[in-house]
C-alpha cells in the first residue's frame, strides 16, 4: 500500500474507534441513567458540561500537542486515555451519590482525550496527502468516524441487553486499548513530522494562535461549523432517543435503525470528497469546496424538515439518514478549508474550526431534551432545519478565492 492511504487508512482506524468509544454513551444510558438515579435531562447535561465541554475546550490545545511531539505520539496517548476513561466508566460504583460525580469525572477524562483526534488527524493529511487528494482523504477518516457511531448501537444494544449497561464500557476500552497498539506498531514516524515536533516553540505556537484568530475566514468557517455539528450532534447524540420517544420503537429495534443514518454518511461522503476534489480541478480547489459544503448544507436543511414532518416512520428515517449523510459530505470541505487558511499551523487551525464544531455540539445535546419536551420532536427538528441553511450562507463570506491550498 502507498504510504499516504497506509496513513490515511490508520487515521480511518483511530477515528472510527473514537466515534464508537463516544457513541456507546447513547445506548448504554438507557439502562445506566434509570440504575444510578438520573433522569435523561441530567444526562444530558452531563453529557454537554462533562465530555462536550472538556472536547471542545481541548481542540486547540490538543492541536498544539500534535505539533510539540508529533502525530505518532499524539495521536497513541489520544487512544490510551479513550480506553481508560471508558474502563472506568464500567466499573462505576454502585451509590448514585458517588457515582454521578464519577461519572463527571470519566466524561470529562474521555473528552480530554479526544481532544487531540481531529486536529492531528488534520495535520496529518497536509503532511502526507497531495493537494488534489485532501478533500478525499479527510472525507474518508470523517465517514469512518460515522462509521463508528453506526457500530455502537449494533453492537452495545445487545451487548447492553446480554450482559447489562457496564459491559458496554468494557467493550469500548479494550477496543480502544487495542486500537492504540495498533497505530502505534503500524504508523512509523516521518522525518518532517519529527521536524516540526522539535522546532515549534512556545513563542511560535502562542503568535500563531494571535494570527489564526484574527483571520476573518477561518472565524466565519468556524461559526458555519458551529451550527453544522449542532445539527450533527442532534443525530449522534438523541437520534436513538428520537426513535424510542418520538417514533414508538423499542430499545432493539432503535439500535438497528439509529444506526442508519451513521452508515448513510459512511457511505457517501466519501462520493461527496471525490467529487469536490474532481470539481476543484476544473473551478479551483477552493471555490469547488465552498459549492460541495453549501449544497450539502442545503440539502441536509431539506430532508431534515422533511423527515420531521413524514408521518411514516420508516420513511421519515430514511430522509433523516439522506441528511445525515449530507450533514458529513461537508464536513472534507470545512476540515480542508480551515488547515488550508491556516497553512503554517494546520493542526491549530483545525483545532480552532472543530472547538467551535463541538461548541454547537455542546448546546444542540443540552437543548434538545429540553427542545423535544417543550416543542415536541417536530418544531425540535424544524429548529436545526433552518441552522443548516444559515450554516450554508455563511460560507460565502469565507475568502475560498485566495486558499493557499488551491495552488498548492
Amino acid at each position: 500500500m502507498p504510504q499516504t492511504w497506509r496513513v490515511v487508512s490508520l487515521l480511518c482506524a483511530v477515528t472510527c474507534v473514537g466515534y464508537l468509544v463516544r457513541a456507546d454513551v447513547a445506548v448504554a444510558q438507557e439502562r445506566m441513567v434509570p440504575a444510578l438515579g438520573l433522569t435523561m435531562t441530567a444526562m444530558g447535561a452531563i453529557t454537554a458540561w462533562g465530555f462536550q465541554l472538556a472536547y471542545t475546550v481541548f481542540q486547540v490545545p490538543g492541536g498544539l500537542v500534535g505539533e510539540r511531539i508529533g502525530v505518532r505520539r499524539a495521536l497513541m496517548l489520544a487512544l490510551i486515555g479513550c480506553s481508560v476513561a471508558s474502563l472506568a466508566t464500567g466499573v462505576l460504583p454502585e451509590s448514585p451519590a458517588a457515582a454521578v460525580p464519577a461519572l463527571w469525572i470519566t466524561r470529562v477524562l474521555l473528552g480530554i482525550s479526544q481532544g487531540a483526534i481531529f486536529p492531528v488527524a488534520a495535520m496529518a493529511v497536509m503532511m502526507h496527502v497531495p493537494p488534489d487528494q485532501r478533500v478525499r482523504a479527510t472525507s474518508l477518516y470523517i465517514s469512518t468516524s460515522v462509521l463508528g457511531a453506526a457500530l455502537a448501537p449494533l453492537i452495545m444494544a445487545p451487548t447492553m441487553e446480554a450482559f447489562g449497561w457496564r459491559a458496554v464500557f468494557v467493550v469500548s476500552g479494550v477496543i480502544g486499548a487495542a486500537t492504540a497498539v495498533v497505530w502505534w506498531t503500524l504508523m512509523p514516524p516521518r522525518a518532517h513530522d519529527l521536524v516540526m515536533a522539535s522546532t515549534t516553540s512556545m513563542a511560535d505556537s502562542r503568535r500563531e494562535l494571535v494570527r489564526l484568530f484574527a483571520n476573518p475566514s477561518l472565524r466565519r468557517l468556524s461559526l458555519a461549523y458551529l451550527l453544522h455539528s449542532a445539527v450533527w450532534f442532534v443525530f449522534m447524540f438523541w437520534f436513538f432517543r428520537y426513535l424510542v420517544d418520538g417514533r414508538g420503537f423499542t430499545v432493539l429495534a432503535s439500535g438497528v435503525w439509529a444506526s442508519l443514518p451513521s452508515i448513510s454518511g459512511f457511505v457517501c461522503a466519501p462520493l461527496i470528497g471525490i467529487a469536490a476534489d474532481r470539481l476543484g480541478r476544473r473551478v479551483g480547489a477552493g471555490r469547488a469546496r465552498r459549492l460541495v459544503a453549501m449544497s450539502c448544507l442545503l440539502a441536509a436543511a431539506a430532508f431534515v424538515g422533511v423527515g420531521a414532518v413524514l408521518p411514516n416512520a420508516v420513511l421519515a428515517i430514511l430522509a433523516l439518514s439522506v441528511a445525515s449523510a449530507c450533514i458529513n459530505g461537508a464536513e472534507g470541505p470545512f476540515f480542508v478549508t480551515a488547515t488550508a487558511l491556516g497553512a503554517a499551523s494546520p493542526g491549530p487551525a483545525a483545532g480552532l474550526l472543530n472547538l467551535m464544531g463541538n461548541l454547537g455540539g455542546v448546546l444542540s445535546i443540552w437543548l434538545v431534551p429540553h427542545m423535544a419536551a417543550a416543542w415536541g420532536w417536530i418544531a425540535t427538528l424544524v429548529f436545526w432545519s433552518a441552522a443548516c441553511v444559515i450554516a450554508a450562507l455563511l460560507w460565502l463570506t469565507v475568502q475560498v478565492e485566495r486558499d493557499p491550498a488551491a495552488v498548492a
